[in-house]
């Protein structure tokens, strides 16, 4: 690496999108941090943030660092995407805040309350299953059927072949960076599975007590247009799954690696939802996302034009040790006081407390059912653009 220093911004040439970073991205982001608040990636010509502050400050201040240019290496400002941006995502308000209270109507306690019951079941059986087989790679066997089973019926889609959203998912998150072969693959589909997403979120295919459900009766009501609702159902399905296989995964094997930590769990189940918190922070599938300037703004003493791309490395945030003690440390019993794996602001993840519930139910179910855990072979990364996850976890586990 060569990194040099110019009158007007720090210069790195490290790549964010190379296969060696994602592999393993924590060492960079201490390069990156050390070398000061704002640097200049003069691989893609973009801006990136990597202190805890600054992620924070960038992510509150919609004002200057807009959505509307796109959650990716693509400006929206000076490209027009390939699908119809997302209402929810892309866009700031006043528009942001009329559909995201729809969302955050229809993801109320109460409904998530009622979902509990489903996502425990799903979670017992599916545990249950893999304790029988006591061998298993746990990301196709386990981790990945909980999220595309629970998530999908509370929105009200009907048993189809959900593998599908998959593909989709990673055509919506494989654009988030330069594109690769792999994309360009992916994407000879794309006319067939939008295609077969946008007939899964007409209302006449969608249950009538799910979340879909919900938010065609917010239309009814004329808080969105219907052909809003749609949009909104599609925003679910595409963000709501893979961030959640991937979230569950990375905190499955963080167990697997810290015997230490999953003992804790198994002696004290309700430490649940701190496994999947901690993980969040210690190695979130969400690593980074994007925003655009809206005008010439000065951050950190560092002036950056209008339109410009800044990345804002969330998983470098989570390891800050200005924020956080032993940041290298996987622990479950810390105290999270200023999450920032969920991202932050107007923007965060609407659906959090959902993702948060199931990675619960998840870990609480595994605490209670399963007495030992540990690796029966090497995993795997998925070292494709977009979201942090695993392709292989092999693990083994008794009651």
């Amino acid at each position: 690496m060569t990194t040099v220093l110019t009158d007007r911004r720090i210069v790195s040439d490290i790549d964010p999108f190379s296969p060696e970073f994602r592999a393993d991205p924590f060492p960079h982001y201490a390069q990156l941090r050390d070398l000061g608040p704002v640097v200049w990636l003069e691989k893609y010509d973009i801006w990136c943030v990597q202190h805890y502050a600054q992620v924070k400050a960038v992510l509150s201040d919609w004002e200057n660092f807009s959505n509307a240019g796109g959650g990716g290496l693509t400006n929206y400002f000076k490209t027009k995407p390939w699908r119809r941006p997302s209402i929810i995502l892309d866009v700031d308000p006043p528009e942001h805040g009329r559909t995201r209270k729809v969302l955050m109507g229809v993801l109320s306690a109460p409904a998530l309350k009622a979902m509990k019951p489903g996502f425990e079941a799903v979670a017992a059986r599916l545990i249950d299953a893999a304790l029988d087989a006591g061998t298993i790679e746990a990301v196709n066997d386990l981790v990945l059927p909980f999220p595309l089973t629970v998530f999908p019926d509370a929105v009200g889609m009907p048993p189809l072949d959900r593998h599908i959203m998959l593909k989709y998912g990673g055509m919506v998150f494989g654009a988030f960076g330069p594109t690769t072969d792999w994309y360009h693959e992916l994407m000879r589909d794309a006319e067939t599975v939008s295609a077969w997403i946008d007939a899964h979120c007409e209302r006449d295919v969608l249950g009538a007590d799910g979340l879909g459900a919900g938010i065609y009766a917010a239309a009814d009501a004329g808080d969105i247009t219907h052909e809003e609702a749609k949009l909104l159902v599609r925003s679910l399905l595409s963000a709501g799954v893979d961030t959640t296989i991937d979230s569950i995964g990375l905190a499955l094997r963080a167990l697997v690696d810290f015997p230490d930590q999953f003992a804790l769990l198994t002696e004290d189940p309700a430490l649940a939802r701190g496994v999947f918190e901690e993980a969040t922070r210690y190695d979130s599938s969400s690593q980074s996302l994007f925003r655009t300037t809206l005008r010439e703004v000065e951050l950190a003493g560092q002036r950056i034009g209008k339109h410009e791309k800044i990345l804002v490395l969330i998983g470098s945030a989570g390891r800050d040790p200005a924020k956080w003690e032993e940041p290298d440390r996987f622990d479950i019993r810390r105290k999270i006081v200023g999450q920032i794996g969920y991202g932050w602001g107007i923007h965060g993840c609407v659906a959090q407390m959902m993702a948060r519930l199931e990675g619960e139910v998840f870990f609480r179910t595994l605490g209670e059912k399963v007495g030992s855990l540990e690796h029966a072979g090497p995993s795997e990364l998925r070292l494709v653009p977009g979201l942090r996850g695993l392709a292989r976890l092999p693990i083994a586990l008794t009651r």
